[in-house]
């Protein structure tokens, strides 16, 4: 009994091309995605280090101004030894959140690795149905 609906070389042909291209299209959309996601790291890192270098240099100016004059006055210190001690504290707290940007850094992927393992995936599961059409 023959099939009443047979289906043409060139149609499964043209169905295969179809399903290849919306697949390369749905992998490039992928891969823009990803990119995306490791461009907002960069730019929260770039926040993070905007805040610390500004909380940094802010720390310094007023707790310079304000605890080098109490140091000296309470702890009978010199002058400069008092601008040695509160200029530390202030390069510290800006260190914390400096070390904050290479934490983000250390994770940003310039790579989309995630979209050209799923490629290499679909391209070996491809290469399985061709070939076992073959047999």
């Amino acid at each position: 009994m023959e099939n009443p609906h047979p289906i043409s070389i060139a149609a499964l042909m043209t169905g295969l091309v179809e399903d290849l291209r919306r697949l390369f299209a749905q992998e490039v959309q992928l891969a823009r995605h990803e990119m995306q996601h490791e461009l907002n790291k960069v730019s929260r890192g770039f926040v993070h280090a905007g805040v610390g270098i500004i909380l940094g240099l802010l720390g310094a100016l007023f707790l310079l101004m304000m605890l080098v004059h109490w140091l000296h006055a309470y702890s009978g210190l010199p002058l400069w030894a008092c601008y040695g001690i509160v200029g530390c504290v202030s390069a510290a707290g800006s260190g914390l959140f400096l070390s904050r940007l290479v934490t983000v850094g250390a994770s940003i992927r310039l790579w989309p690795f995630r979209t050209f393992h799923s490629l290499k995936e679909d391209a070996r599961w491809i290469k399985e149905q061709l070939l076992s059409t073959k047999t």
